[in-house]
């Protein structure tokens, strides 16, 4: 599903800002997931030389305009008219450039307790997508072809990763196989892809040498389900009107919310009342 103009301008604008202030001054938390310097996966402290090759997990916490950005109106009328409750977003990836990632499907890795379907993701163009800037690529229809059950038995991975490459090549054969026609996500501005948690897709290769493709990325399930690493994680969620926020690695705090709307004096003169 694609939903245009899902997000303002001024939006996006301050959205940027934000991630830029993340990568040049991280907060505390704030962590990438890189292969820098040694090929080897990692979360570390961002590191502004690995910007282009790496990938800024879960914004939100630390961005009232992230979450802003993610509940957009349009969106969550969408997610919740599929979920049929509140969405819970419990994970994200900020892009600076195309990801270049092999189509694969998110069920294999991305885990929540009750049901390994129960996992949509929006996909927030945060510039005018450009042909030749590894832009999303799926393939259409392929979240209707049979399950890859990894040792027989399981649609996550974890139990069975040396059957990674099986699954990934297993995905082309099920697209010609049953005809899913490869397309891309050429958005604009603002626009969002939402997709069913089976949809097979990755990132083109990049043609364009320097070309950047700015997106976030959000993990969703329905409010009542648990992502499955609630088991060990459990900082504090955020519950708003119309969305549920939750993070692995951090906090999810009201007061971004509540600096938003005030002044910084305000603010300052809100919090001292809080503290006595």
């Amino acid at each position: 599903m694609v939903i245009e103009n899902a997000v303002p301008t001024g939006t996006i604008d301050r959205l940027n800002a934000d991630i830029d202030r993340m990568w040049s001054n991280p907060p505390k938390g704030a962590l990438i997931e890189t292969f820098k310097p040694d090929g080897k996966q990692k979360n570390i402290r961002p590191v502004l030389e690995y910007r282009g090759q790496s990938k800024l997990l879960d914004v939100y916490p630390f961005s009232a305009v992230a979450r802003e950005a993610i509940a957009s109106p349009k969106v969550i009328a969408f997610l919740t008219a599929i979920l049929e409750e509140k969405p819970k977003a419990f994970q994200g990836l900020s892009f600076w450039n195309g990801s270049e990632q092999s189509i694969h499907k998110d069920t294999a890795y991305v885990k929540i307790d009750a049901n390994p379907m129960h996992i949509l993701a929006s996909w927030l163009a945060l510039e005018d997508v450009q042909p030749g800037s590894g832009e999303l690529e799926y393939y259409v229809g392929s979240h209707r072809a049979p399950d890859f059950l990894f040792g027989g038995a399981s649609k996550w991975m974890a139990s069975h990763p040396e059957e990674h490459s099986k699954f990934l090549e297993s995905l082309h054969k099920d697209a010609e196989a049953y005809h899913n026609v490869k397309s891309s996500f050429l958005g604009k501005r603002g626009d969002v892809l939402v997709w069913h948690g089976d949809l097979a897709h990755g990132g083109a290769p990049i043609a364009k040498s320097g070309q950047t493709r700015k997106s976030l990325v959000t993990q969703f399930t329905a409010a009542s389900d648990e992502p499955y690493y609630r088991r060990w994680s459990q900082y504090r969620a955020l519950e708003t009107d119309n969305c549920v926020f939750v993070s692995e690695y951090a906090n999810v705090p009201e007061f971004g919310t509540l600096r938003k709307l005030l002044s910084r004096r305000a603010f300052k003169y809100v919090i001292r009342r809080m503290i006595g």
